[in-house]
């Protein structure tokens, strides 16, 4: 079968549909990264409805309360001095995460914002140890593919705000990756979201033609669902590096038992047969398998 390439849109305009608080959370985040030259990009479920429901309309079945950023940095000297930055425009330190600050919005709604570091700064693996006793490490694979094929988001026309966003394709990346990582207890969050990207990804009017015209809906006998699955998968292919394949495969695609667990999260989470989980799973597995 030929596959289509990545999706060409590469920008989106959602003015006036984010609540005005959270327009200006994401002013002050980005005065201070911009300030410090430090490159950010959204990743997480605020990712997902940024591009899925404000994007293109797909309906939110989870809300969340908390904006994960990706922030591309060289030492940890320059994440403590964003941290900082931040503290000092209001917003509370997690009494336990070291990167988790917590702000409250004009609306009275309590937010927290995730601030992970990546780039130089992690190791040949990808890994980042928190300091100062570098004891609690976190993989940060992926990050680097999220941030180079993002989507550049206007959030507000007046003052103009164009914020990177992780793509479809890059939120199943690191999806996958966040499932594998997490306790059990808490890896529902990231099953669910898994679901969500299959569910939805042919809401971009461009991927609705793609599975047609590049023979993804023909390939599963026309069902939008497994066929949004596979393209979704595809993409994500193109854009992951060898390494953050092989983690993938080897973590998760290459042990039975853990893709069994994630088909049994996705089936519990949204309320699916394990069949239907476990056969769109497989979907993504064949499309890595065949990168």
């Amino acid at each position: 079968m030929q596959q289509g390439g990545l999706m060409k849109t590469t920008s989106l305009n959602i003015t006036g549909k984010l609540p005005l608080g959270l327009v200006e959370l994401y002013q002050i985040v980005h005065s201070h990264a911009v300030a410090l030259n430090i490159p950010y990009l959204v990743v997480g479920a605020t990712a997902r409805d940024v591009i899925l429901h404000h994007g293109f309309g797909a309906a939110i079945e989870r809300g969340t309360k908390d904006i994960d950023f990706g922030i591309q940095v060289q030492s940890w000297g320059q994440f403590e001095q964003l941290k900082a930055k931040l503290l000092d425009s209001g917003f509370k330190p997690h009494e336990t995460k070291a990167h988790q600050l917590v702000t409250t919005v004009p609306s009275g709604e309590e937010w927290e914002i995730d601030i992970i570091p990546f780039g130089t700064i992690s190791d040949d693996n990808q890994t980042i140890a928190w300091p100062p006793k570098h004891d609690i490490e976190m993989t940060v694979t992926g990050f680097k593919e999220a941030f180079e094929n993002a989507l550049n988001v206007t959030i507000t026309d007046n003052p103009l705000l164009e914020i990177k966003v992780a793509s479809p394709a890059g939120m199943l990346l690191l999806k996958l990756i966040s499932w594998l990582e997490r306790a059990p207890g808490i890896r529902g969050k990231d099953a669910m979201d898994i679901y969500y990207l299959t569910q939805h990804y042919s809401k971009i009017p461009e991927i609705a033609d793609s599975l047609y015209a590049d023979g993804f809906m023909d390939a599963q006998e026309y069902d939008e669902h497994k066929a949004s699955t596979m393209k979704l998968a595809s993409d994500a292919c193109m854009i992951a590096e060898t390494e953050t394949l092989s983690f993938i495969n080897g973590q998760l695609f290459g042990d039975d038992a853990k893709l069994d667990n994630l088909a049994l999260d996705v089936s519990r989470s949204v309320r699916v047969n394990y069949s239907e989980a476990q056969e769109l799973l497989t979907l993504v597995n064949r499309q890595f398998d065949n990168c």
